[in-house]
């Protein structure tokens, strides 16, 4: 139980410390999160709430550094994703990290299209944070070194262990927003696309 309330501190801190950050973000594209706090916080929180403490607990201490130096780690993430400005960061364990989560994706889009089209970045190429390895990419590359390493640990394992950490991260999202399971969350969505005119067409 202590366990658990460390990591819902810490859960909660990095979430203050991001939202701070993200308000001040100023992208080539729409953020729409930006008028929606509460969706922010729960996108953000089903990802940190699969992470280590250990890993919370680096990030955390990421965050807090930029800040002390005036640095806004979302505002570089979305910077780097409209190519505003150059890549710093060439830890090689972020193209591994991306590539690992690309399969995960992937296996995500063929278990549950409506859902994939309608929460996640897409995988076509593109330049921007459109594309799901741009995102995470630039977002990886302003961790902290200690907090990649940890990152990649984590992904590392799941994967040997056989496991989608993209999966559990969607099974907690849909939970928030009231939904039983992700089957349960993919025949809803399924069912509002068929009942719009361009899901109407799509199935004939």
């Amino acid at each position: 139980m202590e366990k658990l309330l460390k990591v819902q501190e810490l859960v909660a801190a990095i979430l203050d410390c991001e939202w701070q950050m993200f308000q001040r973000v100023r992208s080539a594209y729409p953020v729409s999160c930006q008028q929606s706090p509460e969706t922010f916080r729960q996108i953000r929180a089903s990802i940190f709430e699969l992470w280590t403490e250990e890993m919370l607990a680096s990030y955390l201490n990421d965050l807090h550094q930029a800040k002390a130096v005036g640095r806004n780690l979302l505002a570089e993430k979305y910077a780097r994703m409209d190519n505003l400005i150059p890549r710093t960061n060439f830890n090689p364990l972020i193209e591994k990290i991306v590539a690992i989560d690309g399969d995960w994706q992937a296996e995500v889009k063929d278990k549950y299209p409506h859902l994939y089209s309608t929460v996640c970045r897409g995988m076509e190429p593109t330049n921007d944070g459109k594309n799901f390895s741009v995102y995470l990419r630039c977002e990886l590359e302003t961790y902290g070194q200690n907090t990649i390493e940890l990152y990649h640990q984590q992904s590392s394992k799941a994967l040997a262990d056989g496991e989608n950490l993209t999966l559990k991260m969607l099974k907690r999202l849909v939970e928030k927003g009231g939904f039983k399971d992700l089957d349960q969350a993919e025949r809803h969505l399924a069912g509002l696309k068929a009942k719009s005119p361009s899901g109407a067409a799509g199935t004939n």
